[in-house]
């Protein structure tokens, strides 16, 4: 299965998106382009996927020392 290199993330991000408000006004204090969101969602994802399989390594690392420690008659 393969994914089409843009994802749509800009369309993705301008739904998403609202405007940044200040609590003193009602006007947005720091308007984002649907570029600016599209990279920032692309690199949540990017950053998501790395932490992911970081996670998965570790959880790997702990289960084969376990069996190890087994293998080897460690109580």
């Amino acid at each position: 299965m393969r994914f089409h290199p843009d994802l749509h993330l800009k369309q993705i991000a301008g739904r998403l998106h609202w405007p940044h408000v200040a609590h003193s006004r009602r006007e947005p204090s720091h308007p984002h382009s649907l570029q600016e969101d599209a990279e920032v969602a692309k690199a949540t994802v990017y950053v998501s996927v790395v932490t992911l399989v970081v996670l998965l390594v570790i959880l790997a690392a702990i289960a084969f020392g376990q069996e190890a420690m087994h293998w080897l008659g460690v109580p």
